[in-house]
Protein backbone atom coordinates (compact mmCIF):
# COMPACT_ATOMS: atom_id res chain seq x y z
CA UNK A 1 0.00 0.00 0.00
CA UNK A 2 0.88 3.17 -0.64
CA UNK A 3 1.88 5.81 2.31
CA UNK A 4 -1.67 7.71 2.78
CA UNK A 5 -3.75 4.88 1.05
CA UNK A 6 -6.40 3.08 3.35
CA UNK A 7 -7.14 0.90 0.51
CA UNK A 8 -10.94 1.87 0.26
CA UNK A 9 -10.59 3.06 -3.32
CA UNK A 10 -12.73 0.67 -4.57
CA UNK A 11 -15.58 1.44 -1.61
CA UNK A 12 -15.79 5.33 -3.04
CA UNK A 13 -15.91 4.25 -6.49
CA UNK A 14 -18.76 1.63 -5.80
CA UNK A 15 -20.62 4.87 -3.71
CA UNK A 16 -20.23 6.88 -6.75
CA UNK A 17 -21.69 4.71 -8.97
CA UNK A 18 -24.74 3.83 -6.30
CA UNK A 19 -25.18 7.86 -6.25
CA UNK A 20 -25.28 7.66 -10.04
CA UNK A 21 -27.59 4.80 -10.02
CA UNK A 22 -30.54 6.70 -8.23
CA UNK A 23 -33.23 8.41 -9.80
CA UNK A 24 -33.87 11.95 -9.03
CA UNK A 25 -37.38 12.81 -7.17
CA UNK A 26 -38.13 14.52 -10.22
CA UNK A 27 -37.74 11.73 -12.32
CA UNK A 28 -40.13 9.66 -9.74
CA UNK A 29 -42.43 12.15 -10.03
CA UNK A 30 -42.66 12.02 -13.87
CA UNK A 31 -42.88 8.55 -13.82
CA UNK A 32 -45.37 8.37 -11.49
CA UNK A 33 -47.62 10.74 -13.26
CA UNK A 34 -47.08 8.94 -17.08
CA UNK A 35 -48.06 5.41 -15.02
CA UNK A 36 -51.16 7.13 -13.25
CA UNK A 37 -52.12 8.43 -16.75
CA UNK A 38 -51.72 4.83 -18.36
CA UNK A 39 -53.61 3.34 -15.02
CA UNK A 40 -56.29 5.87 -15.74
CA UNK A 41 -56.98 5.08 -19.30
CA UNK A 42 -56.72 1.57 -19.45
CA UNK A 43 -59.20 1.98 -16.20
CA UNK A 44 -61.82 3.90 -18.43
CA UNK A 45 -60.80 1.93 -21.36
CA UNK A 46 -62.57 -1.14 -19.02
CA UNK A 47 -64.78 1.15 -17.90
CA UNK A 48 -66.28 0.98 -21.55
CA UNK A 49 -66.08 -2.62 -22.09
CA UNK A 50 -68.27 -3.37 -18.79
CA UNK A 51 -70.52 -0.60 -19.54
CA UNK A 52 -71.21 -1.44 -23.26
CA UNK A 53 -72.19 -4.60 -22.84
CA UNK A 54 -75.33 -4.04 -21.20
CA UNK A 55 -75.77 -1.10 -23.84
CA UNK A 56 -75.79 -3.53 -26.47
CA UNK A 57 -78.72 -5.67 -24.63
CA UNK A 58 -80.56 -2.81 -24.13
CA UNK A 59 -80.26 -0.98 -27.90
CA UNK A 60 -79.88 -4.01 -29.98
CA UNK A 61 -82.84 -6.79 -29.84
CA UNK A 62 -80.60 -9.29 -31.62
CA UNK A 63 -77.75 -9.19 -29.33
CA UNK A 64 -80.47 -11.18 -26.58
CA UNK A 65 -82.69 -12.79 -29.38
CA UNK A 66 -80.35 -14.40 -31.91
CA UNK A 67 -78.84 -17.67 -31.27
CA UNK A 68 -75.42 -18.98 -32.12
CA UNK A 69 -73.63 -22.70 -31.17
CA UNK A 70 -75.83 -24.81 -28.48
CA UNK A 71 -78.79 -21.85 -28.34
CA UNK A 72 -76.75 -19.41 -27.02
CA UNK A 73 -77.16 -16.09 -27.92
CA UNK A 74 -74.23 -13.52 -28.62
CA UNK A 75 -74.56 -11.71 -25.37
CA UNK A 76 -74.31 -15.06 -23.43
CA UNK A 77 -71.48 -16.05 -25.33
CA UNK A 78 -69.62 -12.50 -25.08
CA UNK A 79 -70.29 -12.43 -20.79
CA UNK A 80 -69.31 -16.45 -20.42
CA UNK A 81 -66.09 -16.15 -23.09
CA UNK A 82 -65.41 -12.90 -24.64
CA UNK A 83 -65.03 -10.72 -21.46
CA UNK A 84 -62.39 -12.89 -20.23
CA UNK A 85 -60.05 -12.62 -23.59
CA UNK A 86 -60.93 -8.93 -23.01
CA UNK A 87 -59.72 -8.54 -19.95
CA UNK A 88 -56.47 -10.73 -20.68
CA UNK A 89 -55.80 -8.47 -23.48
CA UNK A 90 -56.61 -5.36 -21.65
CA UNK A 91 -54.48 -6.50 -18.75
CA UNK A 92 -51.62 -7.42 -20.84
CA UNK A 93 -51.54 -5.12 -22.20
CA UNK A 94 -51.81 -2.35 -19.59
CA UNK A 95 -48.87 -4.11 -17.74
CA UNK A 96 -46.54 -4.19 -20.92
CA UNK A 97 -47.11 -0.68 -21.56
CA UNK A 98 -46.31 0.33 -17.85
CA UNK A 99 -43.11 -1.74 -17.74
CA UNK A 100 -42.07 -0.25 -21.56
CA UNK A 101 -42.94 3.51 -19.51
CA UNK A 102 -41.05 2.90 -16.28
CA UNK A 103 -38.07 1.11 -17.55
CA UNK A 104 -37.49 4.03 -20.13
CA UNK A 105 -37.68 6.58 -17.70
CA UNK A 106 -36.54 5.29 -14.84
CA UNK A 107 -33.45 3.22 -13.79
CA UNK A 108 -29.40 4.05 -13.96
CA UNK A 109 -26.94 3.07 -16.06
CA UNK A 110 -27.80 -0.79 -15.40
CA UNK A 111 -31.20 0.06 -17.26
CA UNK A 112 -30.04 2.42 -19.57
CA UNK A 113 -26.77 0.54 -21.34
CA UNK A 114 -27.86 -2.36 -23.19
CA UNK A 115 -25.07 -4.60 -24.87
CA UNK A 116 -24.43 -4.65 -28.46
CA UNK A 117 -23.64 -7.40 -30.01
CA UNK A 118 -21.17 -6.90 -33.05
CA UNK A 119 -22.24 -8.24 -36.00
CA UNK A 120 -19.95 -10.51 -36.98
CA UNK A 121 -20.70 -12.18 -33.69
CA UNK A 122 -24.38 -13.13 -34.45
CA UNK A 123 -24.68 -16.91 -35.95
Amino acid sequence: MLDGDDGDDGDDLARERDLDARDTPAEVDAAFRTLRRVAVGYFVLFLAVVGGFPALSLTLDWWSDARLVGNMSPGFVMAAFGLYAVFVVLGVAAASLSTAVEDRMLGGPDGDERPETPAEDVP
